[in-house]
């Protein structure tokens, strides 16, 4: 259980569902018309879901899909700073290409930084930011590995309104 509501984090729900039926990825996969990687991604934590790819997986699993806000009582804390070995074993399913080690946060942190931007979820960024700082963040929304409309979304959810959006 992740938050107050008690109810479980939507990608352990989709797991759970999936292999009551005893289905693998590829098959629950193929019924919903997406991909094995993607399935993947959402049991593992991976927050940036497609609203119609939901919807598609809700059916196929035969399961009602119920998006709901609910407000906070209390106030956003501050992340607290994480550990790298932590944030390592975090963002290492974001690494699928190499081995993410300890010695990339220092050696390699603007790489790190904007693979987790744009293949991370709320979770990774917030952890990656409360370790690297809000500079490194800002240094990497600035680079042309991140494609405009990441950079846009970004900035807005990290509180950067008045750069969010470019061009006339």
């Amino acid at each position: 259980m992740d938050d107050k509501s008690g109810l479980a984090p939507l990608g352990h729900q989709l797991r759970l569902l999936r292999t009551r039926r005893g289905w693998t990825l590829a098959e629950l996969a193929r019924r919903a018309g997406t991909s094995a990687s993607a399935l993947h991604r959402y049991e593992n934590g991976w927050d940036r879901f497609e609203l119609e790819t939901l919807r598609r997986i809700a059916a196929a699993l035969d399961a009602r899909l119920e998006v709901r806000l609910v407000p906070s009582r209390a106030p956003a804390r501050r992340a607290r700073r994480v550990s790298a070995k932590a944030l390592v074993r975090q963002l290492a399913p974001l690494f699928w290409d190499r081995d993410l080690r300890e010695g990339d946060l220092t050696r390699h942190a603007s790489w790190v930084v904007e693979r987790v931007l744009t293949s991370g979820g709320r979770a990774d960024v917030q952890a990656a930011r409360a370790y690297f700082g809000d500079a490194a963040f800002r240094l990497a929304l600035g680079r042309r590995g991140i494609d405009p409309r990441t950079r846009r979304y970004w900035r807005l959810v990290l509180g950067e309104p008045g750069r969010a959006r470019q061009g006339p």
